[in-house]
């Protein structure tokens, strides 16, 4: 939002590119030959539907070249593919493939997304400004205006203020001229204004629209309502209902990417409302995937905020905040809600996880607009941490944590989890006992996400090492004392 001070604020631009793979980069000639046709050749048997459909499992072609007979390394196959004496190459053709899996109901996502998970291919940026075009309509200006309290008839503060800001598009129904937009809570909140703090006049901004807001006859905006959020996570949800202006407009919306998996150096983008003048892009890299950075609580009330956020080298400015930042094949990977602007740094915004932004976003819509997290009632440590280069060429980071004190009767896992158990994974289902997500446990602050997503009577099963025997334990939240409100 354009007016806040010390350490904070800002959002990400779209990110576009393509993908080259290394099965394709083959000197000398054209792909003549069907990736079908080389499955074919290389032993499969089975009709063009039938191996498209062994490519839902998410195998690369070298994979499905071995399992149906061929035998060597995958040099060696990509050799093969070449033709003799390296003379006009023979490959795999991506695109012929890719249109293949749409026609046959094989595959739904875009030409670079297909590439990526059946081709193994590595994403490099390029001047996709198709792609781009799609992110910058999923984001919107957001602009606010508050009225001052009072006291003693008088104003505390200026007669009148207002900010500006972004917010992404989540859920759209453009039939209906409905959307559920996310954005900052600081966005939408003044502590010196009436009532709770919460603008009463919010409008929104796609790109390209005239912005009129403030003047006596605005019509271009899109007229939202706060309905939730937490002011702790940074997040406020906004909803637009019956929306004229909404249903002519180009708006989309984002598609959301796993902010668990982003990795240090990927490229993104930021698009947001940079210092009130109407959406921009800009490009940075991922700098650290996940951090933690303490700021001012937007009460006003001096208390300091600690975030889990992702760093970036993206140019985030003062009306960037609860704008986007897409990675490179623009998937929506965080919020943007601060950046550092001490004089001596250069070149650090921060974003709130998409992950845990959509879970608060989802918490407050299923709690009238209050966030209600789930509380186990332990202290966790990580005990062990260490990054290795996984096998897709990722930098991972992976912790051992490990429940650090002993627990205090009323919580709900007093008498169930122990001081020293190494938590291993949780699964959380709900009331009817339906799996609602179940993970690994490899970082510190996933068990504090998932339980966003727990609400009463959910329960949450949990593998944990004790003493190196590994047992399981369930937990129940039936008590509302279990949960905390945001």
């Amino acid at each position: 939002m354009k007016k806040i001070t010390k350490i904070l604020l800002s959002l990400f631009c779209a990110s576009t590119l393509t993908l080259g793979f290394a099965s394709c980069e083959l000197a000398g000639g054209v792909a003549s030959k069907s990736a079908y046709e080389i499955a074919v050749e290389n032993g499969f048997k089975g009709t063009e539907a039938e191996w498209l459909a062994t490519l839902s499992n998410g195998k690369s072609a070298y994979q499905i070249a071995v399992e149906n007979g061929f035998k060597g390394t995958e040099q060696e196959w990509l050799i093969s593919l070449k033709g003799a004496d390296g003379k006009d190459a023979e490959a795999v053709d991506p695109y012929a493939a890719y249109q293949n899996a749409i026609a046959n109901q094989a595959f739904s996502g875009s030409y670079v997304e297909f590439l990526e998970q059946f081709f193994n291919g590595d994403i490099q940026p390029v001047n996709d400004t198709e792609r781009l075009a799609h992110n910058i309509m999923s984001v919107v200006g957001v602009y606010c205006s508050f009225t001052p309290k009072t006291s003693g008839g008088i104003s505390i503060g200026t007669a009148q203020s207002a900010s500006a800001g972004s917010g992404v598009v989540i859920d759209l129904d453009k039939e209906n001229g409905n959307a559920t937009i996310i954005t900052n809570y600081h966005v939408i909140y003044d502590s010196k204004a009436q009532g709770d703090g919460i603008s009463s006049s919010i409008s929104l901004y796609p790109y390209g629209s005239v912005v009129d807001y403030g003047s006596e006859n605005a019509t271009h905006g899109i007229k939202a309502t706060y309905v939730g959020g937490a002011m702790d996570y940074d997040i406020a949800v906004l909803k637009v209902s019956g929306s004229e202006v909404l249903k002519n407009s180009a708006l989309e919306e984002a598609k959301i990417g796993n902010s668990d998996t982003c990795t240090a150096g990927e490229n993104v983008f930021v698009i947001g409302n940079a210092e009130g003048d109407g959406l921009s892009i800009t490009d940075g890299v991922l700098s650290v995937e996940s951090e933690y950075i303490t700021m001012d609580s937007t009460s006003g009330s001096g208390e300091k905020v600690k975030y889990r956020v992702m760093r970036t080298s993206a140019a985030v400015n003062h009306g960037n905040s609860g704008g986007a930042m897409f990675d490179a094949s623009g998937r929506l990977i965080g919020i943007v809600n601060a950046k550092n602007v001490e004089d001596d740094v250069e070149n650090m915004g921060y974003a709130l996880p998409v992950n845990n932004a959509i879970a608060v976003m989802n918490n407050a819509l299923a709690n009238n607009g209050q966030v209600k997290r789930a509380m186990l009632g332990i202290s966790v440590q990580t005990i062990e941490s260490k990054a290795v280069i996984n096998e897709n060429g990722k930098l991972v980071i992976t912790e051992k944590c490990q429940v650090a004190e002993p627990l205090q009767k009323g919580v709900a896992a007093y008498g169930l989890l122990k001081e020293g158990d190494i938590l291993k994974s949780i699964t959380l289902l709900d009331a009817k006992g339906t799996v609602v997500n179940t993970l690994a446990i490899t970082r510190l602050h996933q068990v504090g996400d998932l339980l966003l997503d727990a609400r009463l009577n959910y329960k949450a099963k949990l593998t944990v090492e004790r003493k190196g025997v590994k047992t399981t334990v369930e937990i129940k939240f039936d008590k509302e004392s279990y949960f905390d409100l945001y």
